[in-house]
This record gives structure tokens, C-alpha cells and sequence, in this order.
């Protein structure tokens, strides 16, 4: 039962009632056991309604979207990557293997037509998250990764056979966003923030805005700030040194420079290990990271429906 779910609320109210009622009903007499279940009651109440209220909390605010977020359990890897199928739709494809994807997400290579314009070093990998398959009417964030061809853990990029040993476990995070993953020396800013956003639109359900850019040794992401920021909100720049931020970043963009050794001035974080540097900048995109909303209306509007 689904910590979030309407199910498990309309049984801890129901539940509620029933020991507000039993309370009430054991409640008089003079039988020796009657202030047990009296103490027994009042507790029993109170507990109950304490549960619920934070039920309700919860189902608002999405604090925990999981039972395993709330105990903090660690969640096995999505399994190794696999191959989309380039004759098949993507979300065709997808909804195929929804019940393996539900688990623990989905990392698979992705060949959308016309990619061999974009001039990468290899095709772009995908991890969809196990929200995806179970939330199927909301649209998500995304995280773009970007890192040069040959640069691996010790460059504070990816293996690139081991990207499913990367990515943020299960729905372990509380907005979980899909990841792109992009090899190329020489980043092309129209590919970055016009083309891939624009496939990306067409083959998956992804948000129109809140996206975010990870750099490895690149500025590509503070590039996308600047380019299109009604999209990209957020940008990571991992390198050796600190990189100024765009001058015309707006209001609800932010930045993160992440480093080996602290600088005499900026906004930076401090990673010493190079392996430890992508999994630092993914929480700290998940913490800016707007939650999945659901799809916009696409219909005409009926200003005297009820609402």
C-alpha cells in the first residue's frame, strides 16, 4: 500500500473513528479493567490521529513519496544498461518493460533519429527513474550530463559500463528527474539546449521547465543557463576550478562549482575523491529539482465548468 496512496489515509481515518467509537463505548463502567482500556483507548486515539494528520501532511507536500524514503533503505542498482529498440517508439518500448522499470528505474542506450548529427562519441544513455512507470500521467525533470569523451571517475565523470552504479538508487531522492547522459569533447549549444530538449519532448514525458546541466570540465551547463533559462534552472560545473557563473542568470537559477581544492573566493563545493564528485553534484541538483507535475491541459478551457 503506497505511503502516498489514497487507500492507506481512508484507512487510518476509518481506523480513527473506530477507536474514537470503541473508546467512547468501553468507556463507562466500574469493572476493573476499565481504566486499561480507557489509558489504552486515549492512546490508541491519539496515535491514530496523529498518524493520519501526518498521512495527510505527507500526501500534500510529498515529504516522503516511498516507504522506503521514510526508513531510509538502501535500494539495489537499476540493472546494466541495455538497448532501446530503434524501430520500436520509445514509449512503446518503455511500457514494455514497465514492471522491471518500476523496481529499481531503467538505464538504456538511446538512438533517436538524426543523432548522428550531434557529433557524440557515442550514443546517449538514459535512466528513467521507477516513478515513471507508476506515475504515468506526470511530466519530469531533466539532468543533462556532459562529459568529455575519454574522462572517467578519476576525471569525476562515469564508467561508462557502470552507469547504472551512478545514478540516484530507486526513488531514494525526493524529485526524481530523468538523466541523460552525453560523450562529447566539443559540446554544441544548439544540440544541448534546442535539439535534445526538443526529441527528448517527443520520445519522453518530460517537463518543460526546471531542467538541469552537469559539466564535467566543460561549460556547457552554465552555457544552457544562459541560452534558454525559462528551461535550464540549474547547472554543475565539475572541474579543477571554479567557474563564474552566466552574467545574466536570472532569479531562479542556481549554480555549483565543484572542485578538488577550496579557492580563494566563490560559491563552490569542495569534493577531494574525483569519483565522489558526480554523485555530489546529483544530490545537489535533486535538492533544487522541481517535483514531477502532471501534464498540462491542452484543451479549451470552459470558464463557467465547476471547479
Amino acid at each position: 500500500m503506497s505511503l502516498t496512496g489514497l487507500p492507506l489515509l481512508v484507512l487510518s481515518a476509518v481506523a480513527s473513528l473506530g477507536a474514537l467509537a470503541g473508546t467512547v463505548w468501553f468507556w463507562r463502567g466500574t469493572a476493573w479493567w476499565r481504566p486499561i482500556s480507557r489509558t489504552a483507548g486515549v492512546l490508541a486515539c491519539e496515535a491514530l490521529i496523529l498518524f493520519t494528520a501526518g498521512l495527510v501532511v505527507n500526501r500534500s507536500l510529498e515529504i516522503f513519496p516511498s516507504w522506503s524514503a521514510l526508513f531510509n533503505r538502501h535500494h539495489a542498482a537499476p540493472p546494466p544498461t541495455v538497448v532501446a529498440d530503434p524501430t520500436t517508439r520509445l514509449d512503446v518500448w518503455l511500457h514494455a518493460r514497465a514492471v522491471e522499470g518500476a523496481r529499481n528505474g531503467l538505464v538504456f542506450e538511446w538512438r533517436p533519429g538524426g543523432v548522428g548529427s550531434w557529433h557524440l562519441a557515442a550514443a546517449p544513455v538514459i535512466y528513467v527513474p521507477p516513478r515513471y512507470f507508476t506515475a504515468t500521467a506526470a511530466r519530469f525533470p531533466v539532468v543533462v550530463v556532459v562529459a568529455p569523451t575519454r574522462a572517467g571517475p578519476a576525471q569525476g565523470a562515469w564508467d561508462p559500463r557502470k552507469i547504472n552504479q551512478v545514478v540516484p538508487h530507486a526513488d531514494a531522492e525526493v524529485n526524481p528527474a530523468v538523466l541523460v547522459f552525453l560523450r562529447t569533447d566539443h559540446p554544441d549549444e544548439t544540440v544541448l539546449t534546442e535539439v535534445l530538449p526538443g526529441q527528448l519532448d517527443e520520445d519522453l514525458r518530460t517537463a518543460a521547465r526546471g531542467w538541469a546541466v552537469v559539466g564535467v570540465g566543460a561549460d556547457a551547463g552554465f552555457t544552457a543557463l544562459a541560452r534558454d533559462p525559462l528551461r535550464f534552472w540549474f547547472a554543475v560545473a565539475i572541474d579543477g576550478a571554479p567557474r563564474p557563473a552566466p552574467p545574466d542568470e536570472l532569479a531562479w537559477q542556481a549554480t555549483l562549482s565543484i572542485i578538488e581544492r577550496p579557492p580563494g573566493h566563490g560559491s563552490v563545493q569542495v569534493v577531494a575523491r574525483p569519483e565522489d564528485r558526480l554523485p555530489a553534484a546529483f544530490q545537489w541538483v535533486y535538492r533544487q529539482l522541481p517535483a514531477p507535475l502532471a501534464a498540462p491541459l491542452t484543451g479549451p478551457v470552459d470558464p463557467n465548468a465547476p471547479r
